[in-house]
């Protein structure tokens, strides 16, 4: 189960509104957005589920064996602080799943495949 957003406690928290090449704001992903992030130590691959809310799948490292829906918090700066909902190079990214934090090594790498969203609602098909 998702931890209510009301129990994450963060001392600091920023929003980036905009997507950049090195970094992803999950609130512009489509729904089923791919986004594969390489860390020092690990792939994760995230499939954006509600990227304003920060609802995603998530496969990679250690903890991640198969996809589980987790809360995407943001990535974290030295400083403690979040850029909130956005997966950043050169920063960690932070997911609870099962009451846990799990915080990977420094993102080094983004890509992002929008051939995987869902089609927009109304889109002509052929």
């Amino acid at each position: 189960m998702l931890p209510c957003l009301a129990a994450v406690k963060e001392a600091r928290v920023m929003s980036s509104a905009t997507s950049s090449a090195a970094s992803i704001d999950l609130g512009s992903c489509a729904a089923f957005e791919r986004i594969t992030a390489t860390t020092g130590s690990s792939v994760y691959e995230v499939i954006v589920l509600r990227g304003e809310r920060g609802t995603v799948l998530v496969r990679g490292g250690k903890h991640f064996t198969t996809f589980c829906r987790v809360f995407f918090v943001g990535s974290t700066r030295p400083s403690g602080a979040i850029e909130q909902h956005t997966i950043e190079i050169g920063l960690r990214m932070k997911f609870y799943f099962e009451n846990m934090a799990i915080v990977t090594s420094v993102v080094r790498s983004l890509s992002r495949d929008s051939m995987t969203a869902a089609p927009a609602y109304g889109a002509a098909t052929r």
